[in-house]
C-alpha cells in the first residue's frame, strides 16, 4: 500500500510537473502573441542601431583608408620627385664632363658651330653687295663708254 500510494504520488507529482511545463509553454506562446508585434518592432529598431553604427564605422575606415592611400600617393610623389631630381643631377654630369672631353679634342661646340654660320652669313651678305656693287660700276662704265662714243660720233668732222 505504501508502495502504491508513493507510486500514485509520484506519477501525480510528474503529471503536475508535465503539466506546469505545458502550461509555462502556452504562457510563452500567448505572451509571444501578444507582445510579438512589439518585439518585432523593437527588433527592427534595434537592427536600425546596429546598421546606423556599422555605416558610421565603415564610413570612418574609408576615411582612414583614403588618407593612408593619399598619404601613400604623397610620398611616392616625393619618392619620383627625389629620383627625378638625382636623375637629372647625374645627366648634367654626364653632360659636363662629356662636354669638357669633347673640348679638350677639339670637337667645336653647338655654339662654336652656331657663330660660324653666323660669320657665314654675314661674309655671304658681303659678297652679294660687293658683287652687285661692282656689277653697278661696269654697267655704269659701260654707260658712260657708250655715252662717250655717241658724243663721239655726234661730233662732225671737219
Amino acid at each position: 500500500m505504501k508502495a502504491d500510494l508513493l507510486e500514485n504520488q509520484l506519477t501525480s507529482n510528474a503529471r503536475d510537473f508535465a503539466r506546469q511545463i505545458w502550461l509555462a509553454g502556452l504562457g510563452a506562446f500567448a505572451r509571444t502573441q501578444e507582445e510579438g508585434g512589439k518585439f518585432f518592432e523593437t527588433l527592427v529598431q534595434e537592427g536600425q542601431e546596429v546598421d546606423t553604427r556599422m555605416k558610421k564605422t565603415a564610413e570612418e575606415k574609408a576615411d582612414q583608408v583614403k588618407e593612408s592611400v593619399e598619404a601613400v600617393k604623397d610620398k611616392a610623389g616625393e619618392l619620383r620627385n627625389k629620383a627625378t631630381g638625382a636623375w637629372n643631377k647625374l645627366e648634367e654630369v654626364f653632360q659636363t664632363r662629356v662636354a669638357r672631353a669633347l673640348r679638350r679634342l677639339g670637337v667645336p661646340t653647338k655654339d662654336d658651330i652656331q657663330q660660324l654660320f653666323a660669320q657665314v652669313e654675314v661674309l655671304t651678305l658681303n659678297i652679294q653687295e660687293l658683287t652687285q656693287a661692282e656689277a653697278e660700276a661696269k654697267a655704269r662704265k659701260v654707260r658712260a663708254a657708250k655715252v662717250a662714243e655717241s658724243a663721239r660720233i655726234a661730233e662732225p668732222t671737219a
